[in-house]
């Protein structure tokens, strides 16, 4: 039985942030109306340093760290995330929860000129002589993008996605890649119309937890209850078997994994990915499991473990060893 009158949500500053915020905290008065909700707003280390990439920053948790803490000091009672941000491990006493339905979890690129992304997943529209330059920051759709083009110039992309999109028209690239969800989430795709393609997922294997939120809590019954009418079983499910694949791999949120989990057919199936920086080193990897709803969370990270133990006797340790090798002698030069 609920008994409590105020909590505190706690969240990134950003615009995005907060949009996602609102729609949970419009969530949680669905179902108790009477509750009194207040928002902090949490500067991370990942708004603060932003003239370097992600990966040289420190590794996994930049933009949840100083959140969690909040949370482990009672200065906030549940915290907002994008899910794919989130460590696959959780400090002791906390929990994350699943709330449903699932964005979109694909990546799109948006492009000033002619490169677009094709029905095929090819990238067209490069000017004959030219390498297109494309902006992101995650290694995961840099290695992707490098399979996909390898004479693409990536370069670095970092800020809010309005930052982001005012790089793009300013002519520091021809194009920059997204996720999906956020934009979504933003309501842009009015004013992009015309400049984004969608990346199919077979082409651009998404971030683990991409396009869903993390509510994470204080493991105690009473945020439990409050938060389970918001639970979806199947997202849940989906995104476990995803971060758990990751977690078995001993990688991080910023290393070239990517997963993706679907439910058809009564059946989980689970695709990953383990890839070289320059793309050419591949373990692509599916399995599946049955679909039970009662042992839905079980069953789910079994897959994700199969999965990785799959892809780690065909490799993948060897290319997260050196991706690895690599941040760190990166780190000690920031």
């Amino acid at each position: 039985m609920i008994i409590m009158k105020r909590i505190t949500i706690g969240t990134r500053a950003s615009k995005l942030a907060m949009i996602q915020t609102q729609w949970i905290i419009e969530r949680i008065h669905q179902q108790w109306p009477g509750l009194e909700i207040a928002i902090e707003q949490i500067r991370t280390t990942g708004d603060r340093v932003t003239s370097v990439p992600l990966s040289r920053i420190g590794g996994d948790g930049v933009f949840v760290t100083e959140i969690e803490s909040a949370l482990q000091e009672r200065r906030i009672d549940i915290a907002v995330h994008s899910l794919k941000d989130l460590p696959t491990a959780q400090p002791e006493g906390l929990c994350v929860l699943t709330p449903g339905p699932r964005e979109d979890v694909r990546d799109v690129l948006v492009s000033k000129g002619d490169l677009h992304i094709s029905a095929r997943g090819t990238l067209e529209g490069i000017t004959p002589g030219r390498a297109p330059r494309i902006g992101t920051c995650s290694l995961r759709r840099t290695a992707q993008i490098r399979h996909l083009c390898p004479d693409a110039e990536i370069l670095s992309l970092r800020g809010n996605v309005d930052t982001r999109l005012r790089k793009l028209e300013a002519g520091e690239y021809d194009a920059i890649i997204l996720a999906a969800a956020g934009l979504h989430r933003l309501d842009l795709q009015g004013t992009l119309e015309g400049k984004l393609s969608y990346f199919p997922v077979a082409q651009m294997l998404p971030a683990p937890g991409q396009g869903a939120l993390g509510l994470e809590i204080r493991d105690e019954p009473a945020f439990r209850e409050l938060l389970a009418p918001l639970q979806d079983r199947n997202v849940q499910a989906a995104t476990s078997a995803e971060r758990m694949f990751m977690r078995r791999l001993g990688a991080g949120c910023y290393l070239p994994v990517a997963a993706h989990a679907h439910i058809i057919d009564e059946r989980l199936v689970l695709r990953g990915l383990v890839t070289s920086l320059d793309g050419q080193r591949r373990i692509l990897v599916q399995q599946e499991t049955g679909w039970n709803a009662y042992a839905f969370l079980e069953n789910a990270e079994r897959l994700g473990i199969e999965l990785a133990e799959i892809a780690l006797a065909q490799g993948a340790h060897d290319i997260i060893a050196e991706l690895d090798g690599s941040r760190v002698q990166e780190q000690q030069h920031v």
